[in-house]
C-alpha cells in the first residue's frame, strides 16, 4: 500500500559534482521505530529502515537532448516491521515491506508541445502520481498514500511502493490549472501469482505477458488558485479510475470475471490562511469497487492538516486524519477496518524533519477478531 512512497521525504543533493551539467546524486534514508502498546495481534516494537539514492539528470543540459529528463534509482529496506504485531490490514506504516537491496522507480521522460505534453517510460511508481493526497504527507499510515480500495483489489498492490513496474505515463497539462493524465503498466510486478515477493526481491525480474494482465489508471485534475502571488485560498481536485484485465474470481461462486475496475475522487482545500502558506487544509478522498470481485468494495479518507500551528513553528505541520475500508458483503465474517492518526512533521532543517505519530485503529484486520490496536510512532527523514 503504500507519503513517502516514494516521495517518502525530499531527495536532497548528496553531492554537487556535475550540478552545472544538469546532474544531481541523491541520498535519503527514513528510520521508524513503532509500538503496538495494546489490542491487535500482540504487542511489541518494531523499527522500519528504508535508504533511497540514485542519479536526476536535464539530458538536455548534460548532452544536448533538449526536453529530456532521466531518473535512476535503488532502494535498501530493512527492519523487524510492526504490522504482523498491530494485525491490521491497511497498514501502519507506509515504508514496511520486504527487505532487500533493489533497482527502483527509473525512467526517461520526454516533453513535447512546449512542455504542455510529456511522456515517461520505465520502471515506474503509479502511487507516486495518481491518486496522491499532498495534505496528508506527515501520516505514517499507508492509507493516506497508495488507497486500500486500489491495493487490495489489484494484484499484488500494483505498482506502488515497494516495487515499480514495467510501463508508461502520457501527462497533459493545457493551462496551469487543468491536466489530464493516463499510465499503463505491468500487471504484476511481483511477477507471482503466489504473491512471492522473493520472486522480485531486487526489482530485476522483469517479465511482461504469462497471463499476468495489464494495469491502468486514468486522471483529470483542476489546480484552484495555485500562482505564488495569489492570496485567495488553494485547492486541488481529481477524478479518476483504474482497472485490471486479468481474471478475478467471483466472491459469490461460478465463472471468473474479465477484469476489475474501480473509480475515485479526492479533494484538498484551504480553508484558513494565516500567511503565506501557513493555515488549515482540509481532504477528502474516496473510492468504489465491485463487490462481487472487491476485497474493499469501498473506502475513504478525510482530515485536516494545519501548517504553523504553534508559535514561533511556521513551516511545522499537525494533522488529523480518519481512514474507513469497508469489505465487500461477498465476504461473509468480515467487517470494516478504521484507523485515526493524528501526526506532526517537525521541521529541523530543509534535510532533516522528525515526525511522530499516534494511530488508533478498530477492528484492526477487520475480521472481529481483535481488540482495538493503539500504536506510537516516531520517525526521522534525512536527506544529504
Amino acid at each position: 500500500m503504500g507519503v513517502l512512497p516514494l516521495s517518502l521525504a525530499t531527495s536532497g543533493e548528496f553531492t554537487t559534482f556535475k550540478n552545472d551539467h544538469g546532474i544531481d546524486l541523491f541520498f535519503d534514508y527514513t528510520g521508524e521505530v513503532l509500538s503496538n502498546v495494546s489490542g491487535g495481534d500482540h504487542t511489541g516494537t518494531g523499527y522500519n529502515g528504508l535508504a533511497s539514492f540514485g542519479i536526476e539528470s536535464d539530458l538536455g543540459q548534460a548532452i544536448g537532448w533538449e526536453g529530456v529528463k532521466m531518473h535512476l534509482s535503488g532502494m535498501d529496506l530493512h527492519g523487524s516491521g510492526i504490522g504482523s504485531r498491530s494485525g491490521d490490514m491497511l497498514g501502519v506504516s507506509n515504508i514496511e515491506g520486504y527487505g532487500s537491496v533493489r533497482l527502483y522507480e527509473s525512467w526517461v521522460e520526454k516533453q513535447f508541445a512546449g512542455e504542455s505534453l510529456s511522456l515517461r517510460v520505465g520502471l515506474l511508481l503509479a502511487d507516486e502520481e495518481f491518486s496522491t493526497l499532498e495534505t496528508t504527507d506527515p501520516f505514517l499510515n499507508a492509507t493516506f498514500g497508495w488507497p486500500e480500495f486500489i491495493s487490495m483489489n489489484t494484484v499484488n498492490t500494483g505498482p506502488a511502493f515497494y516495487i515499480p513496474a514495467l510501463g508508461l505515463r502520457l501527462l497533459w497539462e493545457p493551462s496551469e490549472a487543468w491536466y489530464g493524465q493516463v499510465g499503463v503498466f505491468d500487471g504484476d510486478t511481483f511477477d507471482s501469482p503466489e504473491s512471492d515477493d522473493t520472486v522480485n526481491r531486487h526489482g530485476l525480474h522483469l517479465e511482461l505477458g504469462n497471463s499476468q494482465g495489464t494495469f491502468g489508471m486514468v486522471e483529470v485534475g483542476y489546480r484552484h488558485n495555485q500562482a505564488e502571488d495569489v492570496d485567495d485560498l488553494s485547492g486541488t481536485y481529481k477524478l479518476g479510475g483504474w482497472w485490471h484485465s486479468a481474471e478475478f474470481r467471483d466472491f459469490r461462486g461460478g465463472a471468473s470475471h474479465d477484469g476489475i475496475q474501480g473509480v475515485y475522487a479526492s479533494g484538498e482545500q484551504m480553508v484558513y490562511r494565516e500567511y503565506g502558506d501557513q493555515g488549515l487544509k482540509l481532504f477528502v478522498r474516496f473510492g468504489f469497487a465491485p463487490k462481487d470481485r472487491s476485497e474493499v468494495d469501498y473506502s475513504f479518507q478525510a482530515g485536516a492538516s494545519y501548517v504553523g500551528l504553534i508559535p514561533g513553528r511556521d513551516i511545522d505541520t499537525a494533522a488529523l486524519g480518519l481512514s474507513h475500508a469497508h469489505i465487500s458483503d461477498d465476504l461473509p465474517g468480515r467487517t470494516t477496518e478504521t484507523v485515526v492518526e493524528a501526526a506532526y512533521e517537525y521541521v529541523m532543517s530543509d534535510d532533516f524533519t522528525i515526525q511522530p505519530s499516534v494511530q488508533w485503529v478498530d477492528d484492526p484486520g477487520a475480521t472481529g477478531e481483535l481488540d482495538d490496536a493503539l500504536v506510537f510512532g516516531l520517525r526521522v527523514n534525512l536527506s544529504f
